[in-house]
């Protein structure tokens, strides 16, 4: 039997007005958590590439993988490092978009 995971997927909408150099320390940041927050498991991340037309504006993917809620929500969540990120974001986004799931084999 495949082994479960968490994966927490979060997706950014930047305001239009959001400068290039902010975004791209936003996202420098996202990628450096697995090296400082070790219950992250697995760590993935991307630009809207989809040829379709619904993306509504969402452009950075990132995907966060963990072996237990108590993991995210009590380890990663309140991390020094995390709640920096959110902290960063404030002035430059428009919409976030987030959705947790258990994989299923």
């Amino acid at each position: 039997m495949t082994e479960k995971i968490l994966r927490h997927i979060v997706l950014f909408k930047f305001k239009e007005e959001a400068p290039e150099a902010e975004v791209k320390k936003i996202s420098d940041a996202f990628k450096a958590l697995p090296e400082v927050i070790p219950v992250i498991k697995a760590f993935e991340w991307g630009l809207n590439d989809s040829p379709e037309n619904f993306h509504q504006g969402f452009t950075h993917c990132y995907m966060v993988s963990f072996e237990s809620e108590e993991d995210r929500d009590t380890v990663y969540t309140p991390h020094p490092s995390h709640q920096a990120i959110v902290a960063s974001l404030q002035p430059h986004l428009e919409k976030v978009f987030v959705v947790d799931y258990w994989t299923k084999p």
